[in-house]
């Protein structure tokens, strides 16, 4: 198994690509490496395009590396990543920079629609549940 890779100036990033996972030493946040439907070696290919109950369903069926408890990453999660520095987040994300991926928050005064978070903007998006978007994994610490 190959030592997980740090890039220069990512340091709270560590990668592992056998695994398909990126760790966030500042939040101890596990991530998938990946969109899922992307080949875990390299993130080739296009993301899988999900509705919200789909990417729910795939989020808690997931089995990737030695992590169990995947889901969809809340906004705020989301917008901490972001705030790193973008050249980071490619190295370390490759196939995310143009999707815009599912989130677990939900839109509060409005049933029928939730949040999904956009990697160009770095923003929330309003969106309706049926919606297909990309999903982007992460897991809490045990």
């Amino acid at each position: 198994m190959a030592a997980p890779s740090v890039f220069a100036g990512c340091e709270q990033l560590s990668v592992d690509t056998s695994q398909g996972v990126v760790r966030d030493t500042a939040s101890g946040l596990t991530w998938s490496r990946c969109l899922l439907g992307q080949v875990t070696s390299g993130c080739l290919g296009e993301g899988a395009s999900l509705s919200r109950v789909e990417a729910l369903t795939q989020a808690r069926a997931a089995e990737l590396g030695d992590v169990s408890n995947w889901r969809l990453p809340k906004i705020e999660e989301f917008k901490q990543l972001f705030a790193l520095v973008p050249t980071c987040l490619a190295a370390a994300f490759p196939g995310s920079g143009a999707s815009v991926a599912w989130s677990a928050s939900a839109q509060s005064n409005d049933a029928t629609d939730t949040l999904a978070f956009d990697f160009v903007k770095g923003v929330a998006v309003i969106s309706a549940r049926d919606s297909k978007f990309q999903v982007l994994l992460v897991a809490s610490p045990k």
